[in-house]
């Protein structure tokens, strides 16, 4: 990048002689600079997030450049030594390794492990108090929980009423109701 020399601005705020080390370069107020940072100001940014890679990064370093001008006035080497310096600091500080919190999941929707072994107990529990059933008890269940079919069809199956299978899962939920207490 080619070195840009501003003109020394010089004004009569002691302000403006703090601000920029008391060498007399024109503080943020005045016409002339702020017509400059103006004019710089887009190009300086599309190289800095070409460097940053960061919008917020940029403006950081946008900031910190046009604070270093109002006391150097040279904004190529001052632009060159901010992004220097942010990747020192980026580097020192591992900041690639961070990632913001907003983009994490603090809350699992994973049960815990306490809730986990006690499920599987109950499971264990549950299985135990089928097999226990009566075979033809267990089977009317096992067709009416786990492959959905209606007490007609049940019924329909085995030759029986409708009430049978209705007692009988009735029964079969009252052993697994008695296992998990």
């Amino acid at each position: 990048m080619a070195i840009l020399r501003f003109p020394v601005f010089r004004t009569a705020d002691s302000s403006a002689s703090r601000l920029t080390g008391g060498d007399g370069a024109a503080a943020s107020g005045d016409a002339l600079f702020a017509q400059m940072w103006n004019e710089l100001k887009p190009g300086l940014r599309r190289y800095l997030l070409r460097q940053l890679g960061s919008i917020d990064a940029t403006e950081d370093a946008a900031q910190e450049t046009f604070l270093r001008m109002l006391r150097y006035q040279a904004v190529g080497r001052i632009a060159a030594s901010v992004v220097a310096d942010r990747r020192r600091y980026a580097k020192s500080r591992r900041a690639n390794d961070h990632c913001a919190i907003e983009d994490q999941e603090l809350v699992s929707d994973a049960p815990q492990p306490d809730r986990h072994v006690d499920n599987h107990q109950h499971l264990v529990l549950l299985q135990r108090a089928i097999l226990a059933l009566p075979p033809r008890c267990r089977e009317v269940f096992l067709l009416h929980r786990f492959e959905g079919l209606s007490y007609r069809d049940i019924a329909h199956r085995f030759g029986t009423s409708e009430r049978t299978v209705e007692n009988q899962i009735s029964h079969a939920l009252a052993v697994c109701r008695r296992a998990l207490a």
